[in-house]
């Protein structure tokens, strides 16, 4: 099951490793890219970058869905990580429940304009992140996890 979604262009580092995943208990890490799923150098990155113990599935949203859909990740506490809103968005028509979005880095480039010191948006991605917000999915800021949550 998920446990929580972040939106985190750095996808798998450091912070997610050492502090969300503990918090979190998780046991998979799961990176949701239609493009990143089909580069080996990159999958095999992020699979040295987890820490022991758990997974890490690099995947398309098609099979993310799938695989929910069969329940091949239940009783595994699965942190979703996604570049941006839209996959998120994508995932949940897709029937995948997500418990809760946290934005975590997205850089200021490509006319982002920025809304925290970690986190920048554009009109797209701050319109799909109210579409997640209406379909019940709360969406916070917390960088790390003993930060206190914002609402966004």
């Amino acid at each position: 099951m998920v446990v929580l979604a972040r939106i985190d262009q750095r996808l798998i580092h450091g912070i997610v490793v050492n502090q969300v995943a503990p918090a979190f208990k998780v046991k998979r890490f799961m990176v949701v890219d239609d493009l990143l799923c089909d580069n080996e150098a990159i999958k095999a990155s992020m699979r040295m970058a987890k820490p022991a113990g758990t997974g890490v599935s690099v995947i398309s949203v098609d099979t993310a869905v799938a695989n929910f859909a069969t329940g091949k990740y239940d009783g595994q506490n699965v942190l979703v990580l996604v570049k941006e809103p839209e996959t998120l968005i994508r995932l949940i028509d897709g029937g995948v429940q997500i418990p809760k979005v946290d934005l975590g880095i997205i850089f200021n480039e490509q006319g982002r304009e920025p809304v925290t010191k970690f986190i920048a948006l554009n009109d797209k991605e701050r319109a799909d992140l109210e579409v997640i917000k209406s379909r019940g999915v709360p969406v916070v800021i917390q960088y790390v996890p003993t930060d206190e949550e914002q609402p966004f």
